[in-house]
């Protein structure tokens, strides 16, 4: 778990690892946008199983809560309060595991469309190291859920 804190990890568009098509990276528990530096610019911030808005990482700014494969929305306390559900490499629409509710699929660090796993459909590709928590924050980064 200690390493999973201290993951690093970058994505990029399509499916190379050409430091152009860097779409976004990890860094300190901050998700930067492209190959930005600047704190300004951090997107989310991951705090152990919780994903908050800006570089603070502050309970105030607090979005979403992961539990068990499943994003609640704020702290997340009910079933009620499930937006999305990793299970099985594939991300689900709410508290399902249904095929018809797969929005996207993660297989071997790339990222999908809905159930294929074609290689030309490439929509993202992630080096690195990353957790559930990971895996949604890249999905909200991206603008692919929210």
């Amino acid at each position: 778990m200690a390493e999973a804190a201290h993951a690093q990890w970058q994505v990029y568009r399509g499916n190379g690892h050409i430091l152009t098509e860097q779409v976004l990276y990890k860094r300190d528990q901050r998700i930067f946008p492209g190959r930005s530096w600047s704190y300004a610019d951090v997107l989310y911030t991951i705090v152990g199983n919780k994903i908050t808005t800006g570089s603070m990482g502050s309970e105030f700014d607090l979005v979403f809560t992961c539990k068990n494969g499943k994003l609640y929305s704020g702290r997340g306390m009910y079933s009620s309060e499930i937006a999305y559900t990793f299970a099985n490499g594939k991300i689900y629409k709410g508290d399902s595991t249904f095929p018809l509710d797969v929005l996207y699929n993660v297989k071997d660090g790339v990222i999908y469309t809905g159930d294929q796993a074609f290689t030309l459909d490439a929509m993202y590709v992630i080096t690195g190291t990353y957790t559930d928590v990971d895996i949604f924050a890249i999905l909200l980064s991206l603008e692919l859920i929210s």
